[in-house]
């Protein structure tokens, strides 16, 4: 896995996931066409999979989980179809994935019945799942750094892009839409203008400044960073300009 031998060089102390690591397609609101051969109990063990990785890969590192809208379906339909059921033991996020022996923390968006911006602060950087898309790359982040006033990483978009804004008393504002890592093949939209990638962000703790990095995943599924090439058959250093 790509991702995971990044993870395994470089240790991160903190990995924050940054909502939608789960579909949940077949909990949507939307008319979709079914998948066939997985279902909603195969997609919830394959996350489990994952997150169990990631534990061991980073047996002690600080690992977060902010909830996105596609989590979030699995509260609505409960509203919707099951009210009842509701809040019951087993149902949750965290006890259906585990959270607790994993030791990751679970941010759960803080409305109940509509999914709306779910965040936490890291620093001055305010990272989230926040419920604002536009049609173009950057436009969301540009829209969202005018209306909250603050520096924040945005998941939710698919997209990368980046807007920045000096304010009046001198402070730099930086908004950025993170890409994703979730496959560009769906059912539901063809070709989509969507981009591969994570970022690595470096925290000074005592005065909370942050130093943001992205990484794009290219075609054929490589990307570098620092002296080394990342790609699916194994890790490589490069020439250094």
């Amino acid at each position: 896995m790509l991702f995971k031998s990044f993870l395994r060089r470089e240790l991160p102390d903190w990995l924050i996931l940054n909502g939608d690591f789960q579909d949940f397609w077949e909990i949507s609101n939307y008319d979709l066409t079914p998948r066939s051969g997985k279902n909603f109990l195969q997609e919830i063990e394959a996350g489990k999979r994952i997150l169990r990785a990631f534990r061991r890969t980073l047996p002690r590192a600080r690992i977060t989980w902010i909830e996105g809208n596609h989590e979030f379906r699995l509260r609505r339909y409960l509203i919707q179809n099951a009210k009842e059921l509701y809040g019951l033991p087993g149902l949750s996020m965290q006890e259906l994935f585990e959270l607790k022996r994993l030791r990751i923390e679970y941010v759960p968006c803080p409305a109940a019945s509509k999914f709306t911006d779910n965040f936490i602060r890291v620093g001055d950087l305010w990272v989230g799942h926040w419920d604002r898309v536009a049609k173009h790359g950057a436009y969301a982040a540009k829209v969202l750094v005018e209306e909250k006033g603050v520096s924040l990483l945005q998941g939710h978009t698919h997209r990368f892009g980046a807007h920045a804004r000096t304010t009046v008393d001198g402070r730099t504002l930086l908004g950025i839409e993170n890409a994703s890592m979730c496959s560009r093949k769906q059912s539901y939209v063809s070709h989509p203008n969507w981009q591969s990638g994570f970022a690595v962000v470096y925290l000074e703790p005592q005065s909370g400044k942050c130093q943001w990095f992205p990484i794009l995943i290219g075609k054929g599924y490589q990307f570098i960073w620092r002296d080394r090439g990342y790609s699916l058959e194994k890790a490589s250093r490069i020439k250094r300009l």
